[in-house]
């Protein structure tokens, strides 16, 4: 019940006005050694509950053929719970809003669709193989190791966001807080430590999409590599960790279908150059402060002389997380 109390407080604390989100990450990146996008594979310890938001800002470039009615920025926000219900276990939920804006037609504000994700944490030395996460391999408790960690993530969203606004007169299906329907995603991911400073962090997964009103929005399959490196560690201080972290992100969108037939000018496979930071607060509640700015430095877009504010479009994603662990 304290847990449960404190992590009300903080949620109130930390909420932002304005803006929320779309919808999350399956595996949860949290604490010192971990990534910002890439997922880590480390479960909680039982008992454990980890409090996350994610904010995220996109705005898009813009060309004269989509004048006057640009995509100009879309603003996302994920409030996550995670719980860890073994140490090898680790289940969640995210709340998502989103705030979507379009030249001379306004703003589009809602709630998006809640999503469940649950994580399931191995690990591996040649002594004794592969095995379960136990209590000293959970994100709280691990220490400079030389296991191999891996999870297997799973997750699914309810179509319990807004799908149906207007802009304009108009419902654009990319412009809604919600999708409509159900998605479900699978994943992998695995840790390393290679050093006693660095480690390195990679995963994949793929997102389906259902079909709803004869519509299907293009499943997502997505492919990280991170490497994590400790670049200020003063154990016992306020401030306890720097983690300098860079990243590449490799997203494949298939194309939309409507009518059974795929969309034009939508999908498309986009890499993404990531580097950021990660201050570590233990005193305060094991808190945890991310920044990352994500770069589109190679894509291949489908028509993409037709394409306006989507990925691969944009200037830049600029994302910050803060966590906080009870």
């Amino acid at each position: 019940m304290k847990k449960i109390l404190l992590a009300v407080v903080a949620l109130v604390l930390i909420l932002p006005f304005g803006a929320w989100a779309h919808h999350g990450a399956v595996g949860l990146a949290f604490g010192p050694g971990s990534p910002i996008e890439t997922s880590s594979p480390l479960s909680l310890p039982q008992g454990g509950l980890v409090v996350a938001n994610k904010l995220e800002y996109v705005p898009f470039k813009k060309f004269a053929f989509a004048e006057p009615t640009n995509k100009d920025s879309f603003t996302f926000y994920n409030l996550s719970l995670a719980y860890g219900v073994t140490p090898y276990l680790t289940t969640g939920v995210t709340l998502p809003y989103s705030v979507k804006s379009q030249d001379t037609l306004g703003t589009n504000r809602g709630f998006g669709d809640i999503g469940l994700n649950a994580l399931l944490g191995f690990n591996y030395d040649p002594v004794n193989g592969f095995r379960l996460n136990a209590r000293e391999d959970t994100a709280i408790a691990l220490d400079s190791v030389r296991k191999i960690f891996v999870a297997f993530n799973g997750g699914v969203t309810f179509p319990t966001g807004k799908s149906h606004m207007e802009l304009g007169g108009q419902v654009e299906r990319d412009m809604q807080p919600g999708f409509r329907s159900p998605s479900f995603t699978l994943g992998v991911s695995a840790q390393r430590q290679m050093t006693r400073n660095m480690g390195l962090v990679a995963d994949t997964s793929y997102q389906i999409f259902t079909e709803k009103d004869h519509f299907k929005f293009g499943n997502e399959w997505r492919s990280n590599l991170a490497g994590v490196y400790e670049l200020y560690g003063k154990p016992g201080n306020f401030l306890q960790t720097i983690n300098g972290i860079l990243e590449l992100n490799l997203l494949h969108i298939a194309r939309d279908t409507e009518n059974g037939e795929g969309a034009r000018a939508t999908g498309g496979t986009i890499l993404y150059l990531s580097p950021g930071v990660r201050f570590s607060f233990p005193k305060l509640q094991n808190a945890n402060l991310g920044i990352l700015f994500k770069f589109p430095v190679i894509k291949r877009l489908n028509e993409q002389d037709e394409q306006q504010g989507s990925e691969g479009l944009e200037k830049y994603r600029a994302i910050a997380t803060l966590s906080f662990f009870f």
